[in-house]
């Protein structure tokens, strides 16, 4: 897929709410591609170029790179003449009166005294040199020594002196509130680029809102200069949400007392559902991916997301698949087992917090929770759940002091799955890896909450339905004895059964006690005896199974339509309903 095409493609990416007045106006066919490219250019560097009508304020500031970085990556697959413009954007640097060097020598920092773009004239230290450049400077240096030095990764690529030198340029301007600044990937031709800060001169706007001042300048540092370094490894387009999720990470790494990251992580735990690459541009979901890259620090260490930019820089790719080569050095696993861990921590936060997962848990959101209200003898069927490869879903109980158990079944036919049973006491927690789709939880009233996580193990793929059915039965209160034998044939799988897509549907059953004649019928929705197994005499125990095909008993394929499936176990009967559907 060229740039050209991915870059429109990804304009549609966004939720409706999310979308800006640009992004609008190129889905309603108002602007071309190119233009919406340009205007997106100004809305960071120069807002003021902009029509009056696809200028925005308010909202919360964001990083600036996203829309630089799909620009110059869309650019090669434009016209020359887009390809000018966009070059005379990124040559023009902020044009400022001063530049000093920084204490280490490795930066080279501008900045105006007088202007718009003027920093603040306070110099308590009386060094000649405005106090907000000082400590500019000094952060600079710091997050070189702490990004570089002590995380190993690659310094960023250098411009060879097109700022003045051949440090790293860093322009202190006004921003206007939008953004906290940008690395702007001076490159439109390579994967790897050159780049130069820009961040702001104060950040006293209204759109700074949780994080001001001078916090701002040190969290904004740290994030802009990560993506400085990432452009070294990987710099187009299909990396900017890791981009965003990294540098984002980064901030917390670098000041960890500021939180800054916060700020956004209600807008990736709201939605668990989505994948995990699914953020794009302005979407606050990107941002708030920096808590995927938290847990790797915190689970597997700090050094597995400077690898995984290594394997992306060898691979000039940012394909799930090379998270998972990388993953699989700290978890035999790999991505999918990590995820599934993921979305059990992402669990625990907020007034669910429990000490063993994020240092900082009690701060986050709760993930939002399917609830499932269940009554005696009922049986609770969901289609309705949708979950993109790598999203979760989760499914939560409240016993509420009522004796007896349910069966829970989660139809993942499709794809792999991770799924967790997480059983909450008011003193206890266990946390279950459960491979079976049905899973039986017995004298659930010693439980608070049962809360079972289904994550998508697949690396991609379109979001997909399930089925859920929860069946409640208030006898099953003994764990070694389950007593209504009614309750233990189990649904079907898959349900409904497509001979075309599947060669067999798995009958499963269990049985409370021995049966000396057992036998497994299946009945036409008329009554008619289509297909019958006998299994002869079968000890007490869980989890037997057996397959049906979708043929009667001469051999012959059943018509599409509801079907009755009978288990007898020595003159106890127990029912259960297929659907089989011939496409």
């Amino acid at each position: 897929m060229t740039a050209k095409i991915l870059a429109a493609l990804l304009l549609f990416a966004l939720p409706i709410q999310a979308k800006t007045r640009i992004e609008a106006a190129y889905e309603a066919g108002e602007l071309d591609l190119e233009t919406t490219l340009i205007y997106q250019v100004l809305s960071v560097r120069a807002p003021d170029q902009l029509p009056a009508i696809y200028r925005e304020s308010g909202g919360l500031a964001v990083c600036g790179t996203p829309h630089l970085v799909q620009a110059t990556s869309a650019a090669p697959d434009l016209s020359a003449e887009f390809q000018a413009r966009l070059g005379k954007l990124a040559q023009r640097r902020p044009d400022v009166q001063h530049d000093i060097l920084s204490p280490s020598g490795r930066f080279r920092v501008h900045y105006d005294t007088e202007g718009r773009h003027a920093v603040s004239p306070t110099d308590d230290d009386a060094n000649g040199i405005p106090d907000y450049i000082d400590l500019t400077m000094a952060v600079l240096d710091s997050v070189w020594v702490l990004e570089i030095d002590q995380l190993g990764y690659n310094p960023p690529p250098s411009d060879n002196g097109l700022g003045g030198g051949d440090e790293y340029d860093a322009y202190v301007i006004e921003l206007d509130g939008g953004y906290y600044g940008y690395a702007y990937p001076a490159s439109n031709s390579t994967e790897t680029t050159h780049s130069y800060l820009e961040i702001d001169n104060n950040f006293t706007d209204p759109g700074y809102k949780q994080t001001r001042g001078l916090d701002a300048l040190r969290v904004t540092i740290a994030h802009e200069f990560h993506h400085a370094i990432q452009f070294g490894y990987y710099a187009k387009f299909d990396a900017s949400w890791w981009q965003e999720s990294t540098s984002t990470w980064m901030e917390e790494v670098a000041y960890p007392h500021i939180d800054d990251y916060l700020q956004y992580l209600t807008y990736f735990l709201g939605e668990p559902q989505r994948a995990l690459d699914s953020g794009v541009y302005r979407s606050l979901h990107t941002y708030g991916s920096a808590i995927f890259s938290l847990f790797l620090d915190q689970r597997y260490g700090r050094e597995l997301n400077r690898l995984i930019w290594e394997e992306l820089g060898q691979r000039k790719s940012v394909h799930l698949d090379h998270f998972d080569r990388v993953i699989r050095q700290a978890e035999p696993g790999g991505l999918g087992v990590a995820m599934g861990e993921f979305a059990v921590w992402n669990y625990f936060t907020n007034n669910r917090y429990r000490g063993s997962y994020y240092a900082e848990g009690n701060l986050y959101p709760t993930v939002p929770t399917r609830d499932i209200a269940v009554a005696a003898e009922t049986v609770v069927r969901d289609t309705s759940l949708v979950v993109e490869a790598t999203g979760s879903v989760y499914l939560r109980l409240e016993p509420q002091l009522r004796p007896g158990g349910v069966d829970l079944f989660f139809d993942a036919n499709q794809g792999a799955w991770r799924r967790h049973l997480l059983l909450i006491g008011p003193d206890s927690l266990s946390v279950q890896l459960v491979s079976d789709p049905t899973v039986r939880i017995t004298s659930w009233d010693q439980f608070d909450e049962i809360v079972l996580v289904a994550t998508s193990a697949e690396h991609t793929g379109l979001a997909r339905q399930h089925l859920l059915t929860v069946q409640f039965d208030p006898d099953l209160t003994n764990p070694d004895r389950p007593a209504a034998l009614a309750t233990l044939l189990k649904p079907n799988y898959p349900n409904p059964f497509r001979p075309r897509q599947h060669k067999t549907t798995q009958l499963a059953f269990d049985l409370a006690v021995p049966s000396t004649q057992t036998r497994l019928s299946i009945f036409s929705a008329n009554g008619d005896l289509v297909w019958w197994d006998d299994l002869g005499p079968l000890a007490a125990r869980e989890g037997y199974e057996e397959e049906w095909d979708g043929h009667n008993k001469e051999g012959h394929p059943v018509a599409s339509g509801i079907y009755h499936l009978l288990l007898e176990a020595d003159g106890t009967a127990a029912k259960r309903t297929i659907a089989v559907v011939r496409d």
